[in-house]
């Protein structure tokens, strides 16, 4: 059975940008750093979860043909494989998101969608390494309504800094 990959509104690797540098103390003179605006939050936001969107639905298109054992092109190691980068792109977009500031309500949205994307990656992790195909699905019936889930969590997070719903 194929994955569905409609995440709706999800994430870009905005980690290298807001990562920040290892060093030593910070004198007394330095400035405070500035927090976002309201708009810089969701051009961040808005960034990361294009980019996900974008890698994710060139990895679901792998995955789709070599995850489902009734597809002429089904393929352990290309699932595997396939599965392997989805969780790193999850990851990655877990890392952009812990990344922004949110505040109130948001913070709250986007700590529940982390929380989600954990038992994601969890369950990606077991479906990399999973010795065959019939295990693989088994692991996919149980990140699909994760999958909803995180959706519904973002498009929370979207309302919450004040973006529009997904189309």
């Amino acid at each position: 059975m194929p994955f569905p990959h409609a995440r709706c509104t999800t994430l870009l690797g905005l980690t290298a940008a807001l990562l920040a540098a290892c060093g030593g103390s910070a004198s007394p003179s330095s400035p405070t750093p500035t927090p976002l605006t309201p708009s810089q939050i969701q051009a961040h936001y808005a960034a990361t979860a294009l980019h996900y969107n974008q890698v994710e639905a060139q990895i679901a298109a792998t995955e789709n043909a070599a995850c489902d054992a009734t597809s002429a092109t089904v393929a352990l190691g290309a699932c595997q494989s396939a599965l392997s980068e989805q969780r790193q792109l999850t990851i990655a977009y877990d890392n952009a998101l812990r990344a922004i500031p949110f505040g109130g309500s948001a913070a709250t949205d986007a700590a529940r969608l982390l929380g989600d994307d954990a038992a994601i990656e969890k369950l990606l992790e077991q479906a990399a390494t999973a010795p065959a195909i019939a295990v693989i699905a088994t692991l996919q019936q149980q990140v699909i309504p994760l999958l909803a889930t995180a959706a519904t969590d973002a498009t929370a997070l979207r309302a919450a800094i004040g973006l529009p719903a997904p189309a």
